[in-house]
């Protein structure tokens, strides 16, 4: 006969006391399902597409708000979004961007292109504008350490070395068209600035590009694909398109 260890402890202490057993308790991810995560998920992306910073207080009412979705404490939501790879982590001002569609499209046909005109054989010509300061120094120069004042450099029949310009100077506005054969000789356009602007393309306008553009043409080689960015003084329209402020007469002429 086997004795039941339970009935030989009753007969010691004459009480009875019930078997611990753990309660198991689900994790949260396994509380939410895939509907709710994938839910969620958007709801933090459209932080992104609206152009919001999604803080976790802000996803939290977002959530909480979704009848369709369950509510959360602020630990337990911080939880489930480390959970599904969420990463809680430092901003950075150098990161990648991610291109809209139609920047993709537009770079992949421009490639396309490039691609059939080289294998034409037909030249291809880049242009651009920039600007230069006239202040604009080399930043190490020979220096003659012998010299240590003017009264020495006079007496010596020396000079006291190059003399540091003490601005930038005047803004030179720079515009140049080339190939993989160098610049087109003949191409450059060089004109001082009369604005004092930080961007250089408010100097430039569609009539002055044109001028510059078609005093360059002739200079090119036959069949020639030229290629530039879309700046505004490239595609200047001829007709310019009636506005709310043109008088009829304008508009019938």
């Amino acid at each position: 006969m086997i004795e039941n260890p339970e009935h030989k402890m009753y007969q010691r202490t004459k009480t009875v006391s019930s078997p611990n057993k753990t309660k198991v308790r689900k994790q949260l991810t396994e509380k939410v399902d895939d509907f709710d995560k994938y839910g969620i998920r958007r709801k933090v992306h459209q932080f992104w597409h609206d152009r919001d910073t999604p803080t976790l207080d802000k996803i939290l009412v977002s959530v909480n708000e979704d009848n369709g979705l369950p509510n959360f404490s602020r630990t337990s939501l911080f939880r489930l979004l480390k959970s599904t790879d969420f990463v809680y982590m430092k901003r950075g001002r150098n990161s990648g961007l991610i291109e809209k569609s139609e920047i993709i499209l537009w770079r992949r046909r421009y490639l396309k292109d490039i691609k059939r005109y080289r294998e034409e054989g037909r030249p291809i010509y880049y242009l651009d504008e920039t600007w230069v300061n006239a202040g604009d120094v080399n930043s190490k120069v020979w220096v003659d350490k012998t010299v240590t004042s003017a009264r020495v450099a006079s007496s010596e029949g020396l000079s006291t070395g190059v003399i540091n310009p003490t601005g930038k100077g005047k803004r030179l506005i720079v515009s140049h068209i080339g190939s993989e054969d160098g610049f087109v000789p003949g191409g450059l356009l060089c004109f001082e600035s009369k604005k004092n602007t930080q961007d250089y393309h408010d100097e430039m306008n569609g009539d002055s590009f044109r001028d510059w553009l078609e005093g360059v043409l002739p200079r090119l080689k036959e069949n020639a694909v030229i290629v530039m960015d879309n700046a505004p003084y490239h595609s200047v329209k001829i007709e310019k398109c009636p506005t709310t402020n043109w008088r009829k007469d304008d508009i019938i002429a």
